[in-house]
């Protein structure tokens, strides 16, 4: 399942996965499926549920 993200702050198209910063980020989020997202032309910061494979996985890490 692809999933195309969009900003919520600017609508642009142009995110991709950010780090994860903090216990809260890396442990209690990762477990209900939220990851963080940055919007490359805000700068914008937010999260979303995680897809089986969404589009701002990097390609190297995509199952084949």
């Amino acid at each position: 399942m692809k999933v195309k993200r969009s900003c919520p702050h600017c609508n642009s198209d142009e995110v991709y996965r950010s780090h994860r910063r903090g216990t809260v980020e890396k442990y209690i989020l990762r477990v209900v499926g939220v990851r963080p997202y940055r919007c490359a032309n805000c700068d914008a910061r937010f999260y979303g549920f995680a897809a089986a494979i969404d589009e701002a996985t990097p390609p190297h890490l995509k199952a084949a």
